[in-house]
């Protein structure tokens, strides 16, 4: 058992947004200055979207950027400034069609447009990515070579700070939103509609030294349950195996938008498959009041198609934040009632600086 021994630092000021960890807001009322793209402030910025369908055939996407480099490592280097993460991956019934192009298109050639809330990525007459509007978006990504491409309507509700990830040599802060997702997947010629959630997040960096243990493993879990409701959350440990404390925690979003930080977690179970990643685990997250546990069980899907750079994973075991398409056994608990049980399908990621290549 992983237990986080502290609470997370709910109510402090975030070093990167206006609002305190923890708080939950309207997305409607989310302040510009944290919706927009700092390019002055931040030497890195992304958008990333965790997507999770009701669809056989096509479970789950994630799809996102993160423009300019940095070193979320424990070993000094000077990471570039013109670097362009970039993902489109979908998962299928019969594996992952993963484009990664990371590298090949720099920072620079992405627009942003403030009076539309529009952010886009050309190449060859081409849109390859396109986000626009909120909190109403319209998502449209796809490969150079148009064999794999999402267009997705999605809505989100409301939106919450998360603690700022204090990394050696900078600081990872995010806020995330949960929401709402219908639209087409195509991949080839084979075109699927979708439906299901958004868990959606907008990660800023700033470029610090911080005096803190390495994080060594992390495992982020979204899920949405069959009543409308979900949760998110984080749990870092170090190289000894034990919590950082601050970096684990979770949100529960109730069917109405409303969102509670949970500043306590605790990980168990945590079974690893055959190419060194996690196939299912349980984790407890809770205050005073609310209490949700979830056993989750991990799709087991390998790499249908990997391409886009020279560097694209061949194996699953290559890549150690392959998307991890999952379903889970959820209870709740309030108020020291008796807790209900919930069915629920998320998507999850796992980093672990073991199996990382930087």
């Amino acid at each position: 058992m992983v237990v986080s021994a502290e609470k997370s630092r709910q109510g402090q000021p975030s070093l990167c947004f206006s609002r305190p960890v923890g708080s939950t807001v309207p997305a409607a009322s989310l302040p510009a200055e944290d919706l927009l793209f700092n390019l002055q402030r931040f030497p890195s910025e992304g958008c990333w979207a965790f997507c999770r369908f009701a669809s056989e055939e096509v479970p789950a996407v994630r799809m996102g950027f993160q423009k300019g480099g940095f070193n979320i490592g424990a070993f000094e280097y000077d990471p570039d400034p013109s670097l362009l993460q970039l993902h489109l991956e979908i998962m299928c019934r019969d594996g992952g069609v993963l484009w990664l192009p990371t590298g090949r298109f720099p920072a620079g050639r992405i627009e942003f447009d403030d009076s539309s809330r529009s952010v886009i990525l050309r190449h060859n007459s081409r849109d390859i990515l396109r986000v626009h509007g909120w909190p109403k978006m319209e998502w449209h990504f796809q490969s150079d070579d148009g064999e794999a491409e999402v267009r997705l309507e999605t809505t989100v509700n409301s939106v919450t700070v998360l603690p700022d990830c204090l990394l050696p040599h900078c600081v990872f802060a995010m806020w995330e939103s949960m929401g709402t997702a219908r639209g087409t997947v195509r991949w080839q010629e084979r075109t699927v509609a979708v439906e299901g959630s958004i868990f959606y997040d907008h990660p800023r960096v700033l470029c610090r030294s911080n005096a803190v243990t390495p994080r060594v493993m992390y495992l982020y879990t979204t899920m949405r349950f069959e009543d409308g409701s979900g949760i998110f959350g984080y749990h870092a440990v170090d190289a000894e195996a034990s919590p950082i404390a601050y970096y684990c925690f979770g949100v529960h979003v109730d069917p109405k938008g409303n969102g509670r930080f949970l500043p306590a977690a605790r990980l168990d179970g945590l079974l690893i498959d055959r190419d060194s990643l996690p196939c299912a685990w349980r984790l407890a997250w809770g205050d005073d009041l609310l209490q949700v546990e979830a056993d989750v069980r991990v799709q087991d899907l390998g790499i249908l198609r990997s391409w886009g750079s020279p560097h694209a994973p061949v194996q699953r075991g290559e890549y150690s934040i392959i998307p991890l398409v999952l379903d889970c056994d959820a209870r709740v608990s309030e108020r020291g009632q008796p807790a209900h049980s919930l069915r629920g399908r998320g998507l999850a990621e796992y980093f672990n600086a073991e199996l990382w290549k930087l």
